[in-house]
């Protein structure tokens, strides 16, 4: 996200004093590794952004709504995926 505001400050030529972002995930873990009825989830993301800038607060908040639509980070998170993977042992597939 920080990127993606900074990308969009200097296109925008709004001038960043500072930006910082906190991030807080919660996560969910039900079950048993010895039994094999492990569970992990991500229950929900809360974000705070800090920006200090002298710009009109109209131009930060359409440059902060600018950058989440750009941040691949929020879409994740945002948006289910579809999700592929490969396994391999020894060099030789070990499921599909």
């Amino acid at each position: 996200m920080l990127t993606q505001l900074a990308r969009s400050s200097e296109a925008k030529k709004i001038v960043l004093n500072d930006a910082s972002m906190k991030v807080f995930p919660r996560f969910e873990q039900t079950g048993s590794i010895r039994a094999g009825t492990i569970q992990s989830r991500l229950l929900d993301v809360e974000t705070e952004l800090h920006i200090d800038s002298s710009a009109p607060k109209a131009e930060i908040e359409a440059l902060v709504a600018l950058a989440e639509q750009m941040c691949f980070l929020m879409d994740v998170i945002r948006a289910p995926h579809e999700v592929r993977h490969r396994t391999s042992l020894n060099g030789e597939p070990l499921s599909d």
